[in-house]
């Protein structure tokens, strides 16, 4: 399966596409700038360059499955808030449906809200449009809702329930590992879970949902 990784540069996304090369399939990695290639030249992993506030069909042609690993970071203001993680993210759900790509997985975020007034509520809402939208889609859809990410070496277990209004850590070793074992379970297909640390081996977790 060839899968396009929109955000593969970022820390996620980089854990994402060696979780994919260790596995059955063709990651292909959408980055910003050309100075961000020598990371995937050494994985031996294709790249392609893609910005989300412009049109990416050329990075989704030709693809089987995309992975959205993006987002516009804590530095950036709300205004980039809105165009990458609402409207980039739609932007690549179009794509996918445009050019056939009918596998999608989204990395979202628990707490996720239309209505939220949480302390980050721009990005939460942003995140829940995306969402919403991506459920109204044709797409064979995933959505994976971490809690506050870090950077601790992964255990190997986690915890995944339907509410994704659930508070705790997700290692982003886990998170990874989540995305990619998602696109060979059919299980996952139309569902919504939140992954946080726990105690059940990550793939019977993912297998549960």
């Amino acid at each position: 399966m060839r899968v396009l990784v929109v955000g593969a540069n970022g820390k996620t996304g980089t854990r994402l596409i060696r979780n994919l090369v260790a596995g059955p399939h063709d990651p292909v990695a959408m980055i910003r700038h050309s100075g961000q290639r020598s990371t995937f030249d050494d994985l031996g992993v294709s790249t392609v360059l893609g910005d989300l506030e412009y049109p990416i069909d050329h990075a989704v042609k030709g693809c089987d499955a995309l992975i959205f690993a993006a987002g516009s970071g804590s530095s950036t203001g709300k205004d980039k808030t809105v165009l990458i993680d609402r409207l980039g993210a739609i932007r690549t759900m179009v794509a996918a449906q445009v050019h056939g790509v009918n596998r999608y997985i989204m990395l979202s975020a628990t707490y996720v809200d239309v209505q939220s007034r949480s302390p980050i509520a721009h990005y939460h809402q942003a995140k829940a449009h995306a969402d919403n939208y991506l459920r109204e889609t044709e797409l064979d859809y995933t959505i994976v809702c971490p809690g506050r990410l870090t950077d601790d070496p992964g255990t190997g277990r986690v915890s995944v329930d339907a509410n994704i209004n659930l508070t705790g850590d997700t290692s982003r070793d886990h998170l990874a590992t989540a995305l990619a074992i998602c696109l060979d379970m059919g299980n996952t297909v139309g569902k919504t879970f939140s992954l946080l640390e726990g105690d059940v081996p990550i793939e019977h977790a993912v297998e549960s949902i």
